[in-house]
Formats: structure tokens, sequence, C-alpha cells
């Protein structure tokens, strides 16, 4: 598949910038879900203990993806 230049630059700093936002916010992530669920899904949305921790994790893998995707594109 072709991309073009700034469709490939979007796609590594996109998931760049979802990698800081789940290192840095957490706990609006959690909350902006649980709004969600509550408001679109119509169910309780109740994030155990450790949930920051495990989005923080999200967010590394993120960022690793972001690196994966920019040494991929630029070839």
């Amino acid at each position: 598949m072709r991309l073009a230049d700034t469709e490939r630059t979007a796609l590594w700093v996109a998931s760049g910038l979802a990698g800081v936002v789940h290192l840095l916010a957490p706990g609006v992530l959690l909350r902006l879900a649980s709004r969600a669920y509550r408001q679109v899904l119509a169910v309780e949305f109740d994030p155990k203990p450790g949930a920051k921790r495990r989005v923080r994790l999200v967010g590394v893998a993120f960022l690793a993806v972001a690196v994966a995707l920019r040494r991929l594109l630029d070839r």
C-alpha cells in the first residue's frame, strides 16, 4: 500500500500523541471512558485497582508503535 508523506507522518505522530496522553493523563482517560460507557452503552465502568498503571503501559506500547512506524515508513 502506498501512502503519501503526510499520511506516513500522521500515522506515527498520532500514535506518539496517543502514547503521551496515556502516560500523562491516565485518570482523565479513565473518567472519559466511564462517562462514555454510562452514556453510550448504559453500563457502569468500574476501573479496578492498578488501572492507571495499565493505561500507562498502553501508552508505552503506543510510543513503541510510533517508533516502529517511523522507522518502517521512512524507508
